[in-house]
């Protein structure tokens, strides 16, 4: 029974690596959800796809990502998630730097996630990535790139270190972009891989490896509908709900020696972006029967003196 909730803890802190180093920045929480967790329904108001079809929105320049009013030194977003895997996850920016070619940060991810079937203690995970943006003018799609991030992870029997990595293109920003009701936006694309050691609580012996080095996450494009007063843990918002598919995959897993193939996983995510605070307040994310809400609890953007 313990090799088991250890195999499924592990499954989790893998997942979740490979999902939240596809988060390079906090304007989506979408991004940070679990790989395979619960998800959200539809929402109500929302146009129909077939009309998403016909208008689509005027394209943004890769530029915005890093002239986003919250992408500086010490901006912070706390988000909370509720559902079969309830999630606590704060992203901080460091060091933040432009340049000709586009901007480069230090990316800090603290997140605490478990099973509730389980009713065990959290899954701890820190992660560093070393982000570097490339904000090309001659397309619309930003590229956004990831080499040897750090995860360090506690599970309730083992702990696991290792390294993250992941390379996307796409549109992974809202803020800036001229967003009109009825419309669609761009999705984007991802590849990502993880290779963690194993080790028991109290010592330093790798007793197991697990690696995913292939992973992909590819979200589809995604349907602007009409702008509605929500309630967040923010207080009541203007905001509005963009919705797309998502399909992940880990690839081939390897587990020690073994080779496991697990199905890919597709995900229904509603963002409801709020113009005012230039920000996603919440994430809704349905897969199958089950749902999942991740909500933006604080959203700190005092920037630190090392900003550039």
């Amino acid at each position: 029974m313990k090799s088991a909730l250890i195999s499924i803890l592990l499954l989790g802190v893998l997942d979740s690596a490979l999902a939240q180093s596809a988060a390079p920045e906090p304007v989506a929480p979408a991004e940070v959800a679990p790989i395979g967790a619960p998800t959200a329904a539809p929402v109500s108001g929302a146009a129909p796809a077939s009309e998403a079809e016909a208008t689509p929105a005027p394209e943004a320049g890769a530029a915005q990502l890093c002239d986003a009013p919250w992408f500086k030194s010490g901006a912070r977003v706390q988000m909370e998630g509720e559902g079969t895997m309830p999630m606590s996850i704060t992203m901080t920016l460091r060091d933040v730097m432009h340049t000709a070619h586009g901007c480069s940060a230090q990316l800090e991810v603290r997140s605490k996630s478990a099973l509730s079937t389980l009713m065990g203690p959290p899954v701890v995970m820190d992660q560093v990535h070393e982000i570097n943006i490339d904000r090309s003018v001659t397309t619309s799609r930003t590229r956004i790139d990831s080499r040897n991030a750090t995860i360090n992870a506690q599970a309730r029997y083992a702990r696991m270190f290792g390294a993250a990595s992941f390379t996307g293109s796409g549109v992974f920003n809202y803020a800036g972009m001229t967003i009109h009701e009825n419309t669609t936006l761009e999705g984007e694309t991802f590849e990502s891989s993880v290779a963690l050691k194993i080790y028991p609580l109290r010592s330093d012996e790798v007793v197991g490896t697990m690696q995913a080095l292939h992973a992909s996450i590819i979200v589809g494009s995604r349907h602007v509908g009409r702008k509605q007063m929500i309630d967040t843990v923010l207080g009541r918002k203007s905001c509005m709900p963009i919705t797309y598919e998502k399909r992940t995959s880990l690839g081939p897993l390897m587990v020690g020696d073994e080779v496991l193939q697990l199905e890919p996983s597709v995900l229904h995510v509603t963002d409801w972006y709020c113009p005012a605070e230039a920000f996603v307040l919440r994430t809704e994310i349905r897969q199958g029967n089950t749902v999942q809400k991740v909500d933006v609890t604080a959203l700190e953007l005092t920037p630190d003196d090392d900003s550039h």
